[in-house]
C-alpha cells in the first residue's frame, strides 16, 4: 500500500510540472473485453509458484473469491502470505496446520492462509477458527 501512495505523489508531481510522457493509444486497434470470471476459474492451483497463487488470491478478493477443498469441505481464501517457515517446514505436501494458522504447500514453497470462510460458514481469521474448529 505505501508503494502505491508514493508512485501516485511522484505521478502526480510529474503530471502537474509537465514532465510525465503522455502515451497516445491507437484508435485502430479493437478493445478487449475482459473474460467472464466462472467459479471453475476461481479455483486454486496449488502447483503454481507462491507469488502467483498470492496474486491469484489477492486478485479475485474478496468478490468472487478463489476457492480450494481441504479434507472434502470448500473454503474460500481471501488473504495468504508466503511462509518461509523458519526451517520448520515437514517435507509432506497436505496442509499444515500450526498454532498460528495453516500452511499450504505451492510448487516453490509455502504459503500461510490469514482468512477463509469455510462453506457454510462467515469470512473469518483463521486462528479465530483453529479455536474452536478441526480440520
Amino acid at each position: 500500500m505505501t508503494k502505491g501512495a508514493a508512485l501516485v505523489l511522484k505521478t502526480a508531481k510529474a503530471i502537474e510540472a509537465g514532465t510525465y510522457p503522455a502515451l497516445p493509444q491507437n484508435p485502430s486497434q479493437e478493445l478487449k473485453h475482459a473474460p467472464k470470471i466462472f467459479k471453475e476459474t476461481c479455483a486454486i492451483n496449488w502447483n503454481q509458484p507462491a507469488e502467483k497463487i498470492i496474486d491469484f488470491v489477492r486478485g479475485l478478493s474478496p468478490y468472487p473469491g478463489a476457492w480450494t477443498v481441504l479434507n472434502g469441505k470448500t473454503y474460500k481464501i481471501y488473504r495468504c502470505e508466503k511462509w518461509d517457515g523458519n526451517g520448520s517446514r515437514p517435507a509432506v505436501d497436505a496442509p499444515w496446520i500450526v498454532s498460528d494458522g495453516l500452511k499450504i504447500r505451492a510448487a516453490d514453497g509455502w504459503i500461510n492462509i490469514l482468512e477463509f470462510q469455510p462453506e457454510g460458514k462467515k469470512r473469518m481469521e483463521v486462528a479465530e477458527f483453529l479455536r474452536g474448529n478441526k480440520f
